[in-house]
């Protein structure tokens, strides 16, 4: 083979291999756009609402916990100590 053979296979080769690049560029390209976006979109908007939801969930029994202890004051200091004293004497 001449030195302009083998030069003109490998250009035809780097381009036919540029090429198919390409192609698989702009098709990852269009998965990305048409599939993978709108579900991570789709996750993302179900995390905020789950986010959220617990986030309502746990102010809502904070305040029952609040109201509770300003109804029983002397109950809940009696609780908190025994559950402090357990949590200290199972710790060890």
């Amino acid at each position: 083979m001449s030195r302009k053979s083998v030069k003109d296979n490998v250009e035809a080769a780097t381009e036919t291999t540029q090429a198919q690049i390409d192609s698989l560029r702009t098709q990852l390209q269009e998965l990305l756009d048409n599939r993978i976006s709108p579900a991570l979109l789709d996750a993302a908007d179900r995390t905020d609402h789950a986010v959220a939801n617990a986030r309502k969930i746990t102010d809502h029994e904070l305040e029952n916990v609040s109201t509770r202890v300003r109804a029983r004051p002397i109950a809940a200091v009696l609780i908190s100590a025994v559950v402090g004293f357990f949590a200290g004497r199972f710790s060890k």
